[in-house]
């Protein structure tokens, strides 16, 4: 190391970064400059000037592009800012530039792909790392364990975690992990020893307890559920325990309650960005618009930073500029909320739409003053302001969404084959009961399949048109007379949507698509049935949707005969 460098180093080292910004600053030697730029670069990070760190790592790339040093800390830095995709990136810059291959880097490229979501590819990653000797093998295995639970394959997942717990027996991290697993899949035994490790790993560990409030709310001890967050509240006011409670509340039909609890945290944690998003939504259920569309803007969302560069539009006028709308929500939200585009089009002349691969398809390409594009399209493109696609709503919000049927299309060709395909001297119905396993409303408003018993004994011939098939249902769906036709993407579910009689679908993105492609529509709620479906004022967002709706948590006897003794009338069964 060249004597400056390391003067300037011991500098940061020991905290006194001013001095080594000064240090930096006068050293004059040109054939070092893109190390000082890089050194530059790294004390302006410690300072949390990110706009400054970013410009000195780029401008010593642009000295030396085989420089690895700052594509290193440009990695760190877009992981610190969120903006994980843009981490990617410099995650495989960094691989290409190594001679060697290197089990840190493929893990920090694999880490990336994690926080962003990409669990495909963070496993093809994780999976490299794991042929090499790598140092901390715990924590390899817990995020393997993670990202195959986040493709729902649950059994991998589970060995994982367990090779991880075999490494460290007490990791409360790990434990918590495998816990979480055997509630979502209700495997009671498993629960029962593993809520007995963690009382033996930290009996004070808090997400333990809310693990166990959620438990017992599963089982339908509410009360025992409720008591026990109460306590956490009384103990450590945690504000996850509020969150919890005030869902609670909401999932047994009690939106005044929910309310209070979290008004009362809310004046606690004023902060806090998840509870605002939670108030907002309570307000929102409660046709409060004005309140709920404010707090609705600190949703969670993994697309938040991603556009960080281009100024966020705040009822700017439009007449002369270019904006990007992107979606960082739900397949079933972009598909319903793509109504507000028309409506950005009537002030807007130039629209970027940018929407995932899976919806990409089914939209047009060019309606009005509104383009769809891939994200790979837009990089390179110049905006004046962003705005994400669930924003628009507190513009351009109202309860009639039928509309955004103009921006979903339906291909011709698919559409022909699937009008032969199905037996015209029968009824045909599309049949949606269970959304992503995953999901932030799971398991509640989905319905087990052998609920629906009765209604499949109709002489009525049910398509399945969901992807994901659960472990409880599997072996009652192989049994039975449901046609399995939901391993298709959504081009070809729309063209299987537009040529059967009836679409029955619990609350998830077939839902949305079948009411947008104007199918007649019978949706199935349950009691906590999200905002936009208007419960509190018993309105409805789609022209030709029918709604059943839960009266009592967790019963959809009632839901199911009103559903079978419509479709006797209607059909003539």
């Amino acid at each position: 190391m060249d004597n400056p460098i390391k003067k300037i180093i011991e500098s940061i080292n020991e905290g006194e970064l001013d001095k080594a910004l000064m240090l930096c600053d006068t050293e004059n030697n040109h054939k070092i400059k893109h190390i000082i730029l890089n050194t530059r670069g790294v004390i302006f990070f410690k300072q949390n000037k990110f706009d400054l760190a970013k410009l000195n790592f780029l401008k010593s790339i642009e000295l030396d592009n085989q420089f690895i040093d700052p594509y290193k800390n440009l990695y760190e830095l877009h992981i610190k800012k969120q903006e994980f995709e843009i981490s990617i990136e410099y995650g495989q810059k960094i691989l290409k530039l190594e001679k060697q291959k290197n089990p840190i880097s493929y893990f920090k490229l694999a880490y990336a792909y994690d926080l962003n979501r990409d669990f495909n590819n963070a496993i093809d990653n994780y999976k490299i790392v794991e042929n090499f000797n790598f140092a901390d093998k715990k924590l390899l295995f817990n995020n393997l364990g993670s990202c195959y639970l986040g493709i729902n394959k649950i059994k991998i997942a589970e060995k994982y975690y367990l090779d991880a717990l075999k490494i460290d027996e007490n990791d409360k991290r790990i434990i918590n992990n495998l816990l979480l697993i055997y509630i979502k899949i209700e495997d009671q035994k498993k629960i029962e020893i593993y809520l007995k490790k963690a009382e033996l790993a930290d009996k004070d560990f808090i997400q333990f307890k809310l693990n166990k409030s959620d438990y017992l709310f599963s089982i339908n001890k509410i009360d025992d559920s409720i008591e026990l967050l109460q306590k956490i509240i009384e103990d450590n006011s945690n504000p996850f325990a509020f969150m919890r409670l005030a869902n609670i509340f909401l999932r047994i039909g009690n939106d005044i309650k929910s309310m209070e609890i979290a008004n009362k945290a809310y004046k606690k944690y004023p902060d806090f960005n998840q509870l605002k998003a939670l108030k907002g939504m309570i307000h929102l259920k409660r046709g409060e618009f004005e309140e709920g569309w404010k707090l609705y803007e600190f949703r969670d969302s993994k697309q938040k930073n991603i556009f960080n560069d281009i100024k966020t539009w705040n009822d700017e006028d439009l007449k002369d500029s270019k904006i990007l709308v992107y979606n960082e929500q739900g397949l079933g939200d972009t598909i319903q909320f793509s109504k507000n585009l028309l409506k950005l089009s009537e002030t807007c002349k130039n629209i970027d739409f940018v929407v995932g691969n899976k919806l990409f398809p089914i939209f047009k390409k060019k309606i009005h003053n509104i383009n769809i594009c891939k994200k790979e399209d837009i990089f390179k493109k110049k905006y004046d302001y962003k705005i994400s696609l669930g924003s628009l709503n507190k513009n351009f919000y109202d309860n009639n969404y039928h509309k955004s049927s103009e921006l979903i299309n339906c291909n011709k060709n698919k559409n022909k084959i699937w009008k032969n395909k199905l037996e015209i001297d029968k009824v045909n119905i599309g049949l949606t009961w269970s959304g992503n396993f995953f999901g932030p409303k799971e398991p509640f408003r989905s319905i087990e399949l052998k609920k629906f018993s009765r209604i499949l004994n109709l002489d009525i011939n049910f398509y399945c048109l969901q992807s994901e098939i659960w472990d409880r249902d599997k072996n009652f769906f192989e049994n039975s007379k449901v046609i399995d036709y939901g391993k298709n993407d959504f081009e070809e579910i729309s063209a299987i949507i537009k040529n059967l009689d009836l679409v029955i679908s619990s609350d998830t993105s077939i839902l949305h698509l079948s009411c947008v492609l104007k199918k007649e529509t019978w949706g199935l709620l349950s009691l906590d049935s999200d905002w936009r479906w208007f419960d509190y004022y018993k309105l409805n967002p789609y022209e030709n949707l029918k709604l059943y709706r839960q009266s009592e948590f967790k019963n959809w006897e009632s839901v199911l005969q009103n559903v079978e003794k419509d479709l006797i009338k209607k059909f003539s069964l």
